[in-house]
């Protein structure tokens, strides 16, 4: 403890350049999760440790976890991904080192975290920032964010083995266990298949749009590769006196305003584009000279798409539906705006 005394600030700076160092490097190999925590164990945490060790201690440098980083995946897949940059970019202790999921009993109840012992790499140790840690090592723990929940709430409620739960309650736990479990491989897949429909459906575009329904995916393709939609944003941006820039409409956002309006596949964008071209150019005009601010700057990729839905809406839709939909998607929410005002324009532009 005394020992722990004097090096205290020490773990404290290795924790903290740690847990930085581990977000730069998830960073740089493009892995997103939804968390990155550490934590110095406190005094009391350590010396209740110290005291249930079944070995004699000789120096602080043996226990582990004095440092410790969680982090904390989306996907359960990720887990395994985490673990090859940890061992690609640390000095990880194999000895220390466990996958307590693999070491779970197929019919033991819940999860338990990957864990790592291990020390800066020695080509990191090697640079100024990092020498004074050659001794210092941590605990890294990776799970996924459903076995995170699992837990927590197994930590809350104060019962870490199976024996220990009565026996009425057991088999509850080990449902809800295996619903968890299954809900992780299911993310897994549903990620894998959205990742395959966006590689496809370009194709898809191409061989049968009429097939395609209106999605982010299939909307974002579509900006990407549709000659009708480059011209027309093209033109607009001439009309108006902007430029278009690299970065996307909000995609999203598109597929609720078509699904207000009526269309459903991209096939009927196609159509719609290609029939009402120079009618959707005029609108887009008017409307920024009313009512936008981006006359003289940019306007985003596909903003031929948002001009459309907005001439259809005002085309087709009565008067009392206008105003909804200006209302569904927070538009005229500035003060000094009408909304009744911009209703009766945007209907009066289209029909023009």
């Amino acid at each position: 403890m005394s020992e722990f005394e004097k090096q205290c600030g020490a773990y404290t700076a290795f924790t903290e350049v740690t847990e930085k160092l581990m977000k730069e490097l998830l960073k740089e190999n493009n892995i997103r999760v939804h968390s990155v925590t550490s934590r110095v164990k406190d005094k009391e945490s350590l010396r209740k440790k110290i005291g249930k060790s079944e070995k004699q201690l000789a120096k602080l440098g043996e226990i582990p976890d004095i440092s410790g980083l969680r982090i904390i995946t989306y996907f359960a897949d990720d887990v395994n991904l985490v673990a090859r940059m940890i061992e690609n970019e640390f000095d990880v202790d194999e000895q220390l080192s466990v996958n307590k999921i693999d070491l779970l009993d197929p019919d033991r109840f819940g999860y338990v975290s990957l864990h790592y012992v291990a020390k800066l790499s020695a080509s990191r140790l090697k640079l100024t920032e990092y020498k004074r840690f050659a001794d210092c090592q941590c605990e890294i723990q990776i799970r996924s964010i459903l076995q995170h929940a699992w837990a927590e709430i197994e930590h809350d409620l104060g019962y870490k083995s199976t024996l220990a739960v009565p026996k009425q309650i057991r088999r509850r736990f080990s449902r809800l266990a295996g619903l968890l479990e299954i809900a992780d491989a299911e993310f897994d897949q549903i990620r894998y298949s959205l990742q395959l429909y966006e590689k496809e459906v370009p194709g898809q575009i191409i061989a049968a749009p009429e097939t395609v329904l209106i999605n982010k995916a299939s909307l974002k393709s579509l900006i990407m590769t549709s000659s009708i939609v480059k011209e027309l944003d093209e033109e607009i941006a001439k009309v108006t006196g902007t430029k278009i820039q690299k970065t996307y409409v909000d995609v999203d956002e598109l597929v609720n305003r078509f699904q207000y309006v009526g269309l459903e596949t991209i096939a009927q964008i196609d159509i719609t584009l290609r029939s009402e071209r120079s009618a959707i150019v005029s609108f887009a005009k008017q409307w920024v000279d009313e009512y936008s601010r981006a006359r003289g700057g940019y306007f985003d990729s596909g903003i031929s798409l948002f001009y459309l839905n907005l001439y259809l809406i005002g085309k087709k839709l009565p008067a009392e539906k206008v105003l909804d939909y200006l209302k569904t998607f927070g538009m005229f929410q500035d003060k000094d705006r009408d909304i009744e005002k911009g209703a009766r324009d945007l209907i009066q532009f289209a029909r023009k």
